[in-house]
C-alpha cells in the first residue's frame, strides 16, 4: 500500500544545496588554511573530505534530474 504522506522536498534541491555548500566550504578552507604538500594536516583532510562530498553530490544531482525527467 503506498504511503499517503509525500515528502515535499525535491531531491535535486537537496543535492544542489549539498554540492554548493561543500564546494564553498572547500574554497573557504583552501583560502584560510595552510595546506602543506609534504605532510598530512587537518586542513588537508578537511579540504579532501569536502571535495569528495562534492564529487559524489554532483553525479547524484545529475542522476536525480535525469530520473525525475523520466517520470
Amino acid at each position: 500500500m503506498p504511503s499517503s504522506r509525500r515528502d515535499s522536498r525535491d531531491p535535486r534541491w537537496v543535492l544542489l544545496a549539498v554540492l554548493l555548500g561543500s564546494l564553498s566550504l572547500a574554497l573557504l578552507a583552501v583560502s584560510r588554511l595552510e595546506i602543506p604538500r609534504d605532510r598530512l594536516s587537518v586542513g588537508a583532510v578537511l579540504v579532501g573530505t569536502l571535495l569528495v562530498v562534492g564529487t559524489l553530490a554532483l553525479p547524484a544531482l545529475l542522476f536525480a534530474g535525469w530520473q525525475s525527467g523520466q517520470e
